[in-house]
């Protein structure tokens, strides 16, 4: 085993042994062949390699991770881009913002490791390869300076159209965002639409009453503001639950004891060693 492996191990042992008895409890072995939530490569696995790329969704792909996640912006003429932040700055050596810019503007740029800005229908092709695979597409409509209404409502059309038209057989596709206008009309136009509420908030009996505003028993919560307790009444009430953030293994390890759902995670590679070394009983 790896030094950084054992120390990985070592970090994760003390974070289990802080946690309360029930939580050790729920987190020992579960029957053989079974396992409790759902690895997201978020990002494709950012702290792993450059976010929100196709050299990221293919390497984390390789290594049989099924479970991403990755963010979707349109341009001022209507192309439909990946990435996180509205300004290109911090992954891009240009400036910018990507709803005021044309594609034809964007498609030159790379990223500041070399590759280009995937747009989403590249994307889809890319995970249309796969079958079994689970993704959420998160909408970053939540400026609403650059996403009016009737902009929204476009926005909302095409993506879902994009999607949905692009998912193959035995694949979960969920349509997530922080922004509850945009869920709201997928939920309105598109009932059959699996759509994801995140927050920044924990796992609350407000923020599941958002949620269920909406019209989803799936949310995004933070870990850290998230208890057991309220992780059971989410369950009981047949909620979906995705922890976040889980920027290493001692990370991982605390939403998996708390009983997530899914677990969005920075470095899915280096968790994917936990789970094939027993370690950790999640899904790949």
């Amino acid at each position: 085993m790896k030094t950084s492996m054992k120390k990985l191990v070592l970090l994760v042992s003390a974070a289990i042994s802080l946690l309360p008895v029930s939580a050790v409890l729920f987190a020992q072995e579960p029957v053989p062949g079974t396992t409790r939530g759902q690895l997201v490569a978020h990002r494709g696995g950012r702290y792993e390699a450059d976010e929100n790329t196709i050299p990221a969704f293919k390497t984390a792909l390789e290594a049989g991770i099924t479970g991403y996640e990755l963010d979707i912006h349109t341009t001022a003429d209507r192309k439909y881009v990946i990435m996180h932040d509205f300004d290109i700055s911090r992954t891009v050596n240009a400036e910018g913002t990507l709803e005021k810019m044309r594609y034809s503007t964007i498609r030159p740029l790379r990223t500041r490791r070399g590759n280009r800005i995937p747009t989403l229908d590249e994307v889809l092709k890319l995970f249309g390869e796969y079958r079994g695979l689970y993704v959420e597409f998160e909408m970053k409509t939540s400026r609403e300076d650059l996403y009016p209404e009737d902009k929204l409502a476009r926005y909302a059309e095409d993506v879902y159209a994009a999607v949905t038209k692009a998912r193959p057989e035995g694949s979960t596709y969920i349509f997530s965002s922080f922004d509850t206008r945009v869920l709201k009309y997928l939920k309105e136009h598109h009932p059959e639409a699996e759509v994801m509420y995140i927050t920044s908030k924990g796992c609350t009996e407000e923020t599941r009453a958002v949620a269920k505003e909406i019209g989803t028993n799936r949310m995004a919560c933070h870990r850290a503001r998230t208890t057991q307790e309220e992780m059971h009444n989410a369950h009981k009430e047949g909620m979906l639950i995705n922890l976040w953030p889980n920027a290493d293994a001692t990370d991982v390890a605390l939403s998996n004891a708390l009983g997530a759902d899914y677990i969005c995670t920075d470095m899915p590679r280096d968790i994917c060693y936990f789970i094939e070394e027993g370690i950790f009983w999640i899904k790949k």
